[in-house]
This record gives C-alpha cells, sequence and structure tokens, in this order.
C-alpha cells in the first residue's frame, strides 16, 4: 500500500486556496455570508494563505442549529475560512491518499460522479437483477447520525496507513477532533 507524502504544500498554494475560496462563494446558501464573502474575500484569502503557511490553523466554533423541512434535521456549519480550509484538506490531503482505495460504485464527493452516476449504476444494477433473478429487493435506509458515530480513533489509523505527510495529518487530525460538543446553538 502506497503512503502520500509532500500533500500538506499543495493546500499552501494560492492558486489551490483561490479555487477553494471560488468553490466556497458558489455553494454557500446564506446570502449575508455571500455578501461578506465577496465585499472581503481578499482578507479571507490572505489570512487562511498565512496561517496554512505558518501551520497554526485552528479549527473554530461550529455554528449549529435544528430545521423541520421536511423532517428535523440537525444541521451544522462553519465560518467561511474553515469551509476553504475543508475544500483544501479534502481536495489537496483526502482524495489523493483516499480515493484510489475506493469501489467504483462509491459516487458520493468524488469528481465527475454524483446523483446522475448514482442513477446509472442503480438502473445498470437493476436491470441484471431483473435478468438473473425474478424476484428481488432493495433496502433503502438513511442511517441517523452516522458520521457523529464514527469512532474517531479507528479513523485516524486507517489515515495513517495512507498518509505519510506529517503536516497533512496533523491538519486532518484538528479537523476530525474538532467535532466535538462545544458547538454554538441558534434557532431558525
Amino acid at each position: 500500500m502506497k503512503r502520500h507524502s509532500n500533500l500538506y504544500n499543495n493546500i499552501c498554494k494560492f492558486d489551490n486556496i483561490m479555487s477553494a475560496y471560488n468553490e466556497v462563494k458558489k455553494n454557500t446558501r446564506n446570502k449575508r455570508r455571500v455578501s461578506l464573502l465577496k465585499d472581503y474575500g481578499s482578507i479571507y484569502l490572505y489570512r487562511t494563505y498565512k496561517t496554512l503557511i505558518y501551520k497554526n490553523y485552528k479549527v473554530g466554533p461550529y455554528n449549529s442549529f435544528i430545521i423541520y423541512e421536511p423532517k428535523e434535521r440537525h444541521i451544522v456549519s462553519q465560518s467561511i475560512e474553515d469551509k476553504i480550509v475543508n475544500h483544501l484538506v479534502a481536495r489537496y490531503i483526502l482524495y489523493p491518499a483516499i480515493l484510489p482505495c475506493l469501489l467504483d460504485i462509491n459516487v458520493a464527493s468524488r469528481k465527475n460522479m454524483g446523483t446522475r452516476k448514482g442513477l446509472e449504476l442503480a438502473k445498470t444494477y437493476s436491470k441484471i437483477c431483473n435478468q438473473k433473478y425474478k424476484t428481488y429487493y432493495v433496502l433503502k435506509c438513511d442511517i441517523r447520525k452516522f458520521f457523529a458515530s464514527i469512532d474517531h480513533d479507528i479513523l485516524k489509523q486507517k489515515l495513517l496507513r495512507r498518509i505519510k505527510d506529517k503536516d497533512a495529518l496533523k491538519i486532518v487530525f484538528d479537523i476530525i477532533d474538532s467535532n466535538s460538543p462545544r458547538f454554538v446553538y441558534s434557532v431558525l
């Protein structure tokens, strides 16, 4: 199994930070945050760049709230800077280390994959099952609090086997460990 190194340097490149910033700006739904992001974008970029270069990134507090459409959901969001760093970590640290070991049928959060690819795979497997079996069943389920229930120690051990870069591991582990009960609650 190949362990990846020199991953942290990729998140410190200004072009990569700019790309993550543009993606966060495009995908942020909170109109007030988008307005602030457009007005003070260069400040966010420079602050994020300096924080990453000097390796003193600290995960900020979470904003947690509950929505009731169509059912009760607990939503947790982060600041713009934390979202930019999360995009950088996912794209330039986790993807290179983890994607080679994923099955091809896993379409979640992968480039050129997504809902359409998942539906195509479902159709393909449906045709195969129709030909092979006369009757078959499909289990549709939603695991409540799936990500909150993941054991952090096991996750870290698996990442240690895939990533060699100590700086990259530190920032990933800081993000994993930040998911603690220090949430700031607000009501919509």
